[in-house]
C-alpha cells in the first residue's frame, strides 16, 4: 500500500519572546510592560499581535534557499529487511525538550526585530520532511512494508541567534504511533539547522497529513 502527501504546509508562526516571571514583572500586566510595538502580553509571554500591521525584517533572502522537490510517496519501506535490526530499536529523544508555551524565557535586549518569513521556513521544513519520511519508511519496513494514513502535528521552538531548535512536540494520529515514529520525527526536526536571525525566538506550527492512495 502506498501513502501520498495530501497536505504539508506552514500553519502558523509566532514570536514568543517571553518575560521573566516574578512578582515585580507581573504589573501593570503579566509581562510588566516589557512587550514592544507589534506584540502583546499573553499569559506572561510577549507574542506577535496579528491585528497590527508591523513590517517584518528578513535577514535571509528566500532565493538563497532552493526548495527541494515535493515528496510524493510517503511511508514506503525503502530498505531491505536484512539491513535493519531484527527487533526495532526506537530513537532516543530524551534529550530533546518538549515545547511548552508556559516555559519562562528572559528577554534579551540585544535582540533585533528580524524573523524568518514563511517562504524561508517552508523551504527548510521541506528539508525536514525528507528526514520525517525516512522515519516513516523505517516504521513501514517493520509494519509489513507500508503504513496506514494519518497526521503528524509539530510545534517547534527556534532560537534566533543560533537557528537551532530548542524544543519540539510531535502529536501523531493512532496509526502513526507505531515503531518509534514520534521520537524519530522529533529528532529529525531537532537535528535540522535553520538560518540564524537577529530577533526573538519563534514558534513554528507545522503539520503533515498522509493518506492511502
Amino acid at each position: 500500500m502506498r501513502t501520498n502527501l495530501i497536505f504539508a504546509g506552514l500553519v502558523a508562526f509566532s514570536l514568543p519572546a517571553a518575560c521573566k516571571r516574578n512578582t515585580d514583572s507581573r504589573s501593570p500586566d503579566e509581562c510588566g510592560g516589557l512587550c514592544g510595538k507589534g506584540t502583546r502580553c499573553d499569559r506572561g509571554a510577549c507574542v506577535v499581535d496579528s491585528s497590527q500591521d508591523m513590517p517584518v525584517k528578513q535577514e535571509v533572502e528566500t532565493n538563497e534557499i532552493p526548495m527541494r522537490p515535493q515528496i510524493t510517496s510517503w511511508g514506503e519501506c525503502t530498505h531491505e529487511r536484512d539491513e535493519l535490526p531484527k527487533k526495532h530499536v526506537p530513537v532516543d529523544d530524551t534529550a530533546i525538550p518538549q515545547y511548552d508555551i508556559e516555559r519562562p524565557r528572559v528577554l534579551d535586549w540585544s535582540e533585533g526585530e528580524d524573523q524568518l518569513n514563511e517562504q524561508v521556513l517552508s523551504a527548510h521544513m521541506r528539508e525536514v520532511e525528507y528526514g520525517i519520511n525516512e522515519c516513516l519508511a523505517i516504521a513501514a519496513c517493520y509494519n509489513g512494508g507500508s503504513l496506514k494514513g494519518g497526521r503528524l502535528d509539530m510545534v517547534i521552538g527556534l532560537v534566533g541567534k543560533t537557528g537551532r531548535v530548542d524544543a519540539v512536540t510531535v502529536t501523531a494520529s493512532r496509526d502513526l504511533q507505531v515503531f518509534g515514529i514520534v521520537p524519530c520525527v522529533r529528532k529529525a526536526v531537532a537535528d535540522h539547522q535553520f538560518p540564524s536571525y537577529n530577533g526573538p525566538p519563534m514558534t513554528v506550527k507545522y503539520n503533515i497529513e498522509i493518506g492511502e492512495e
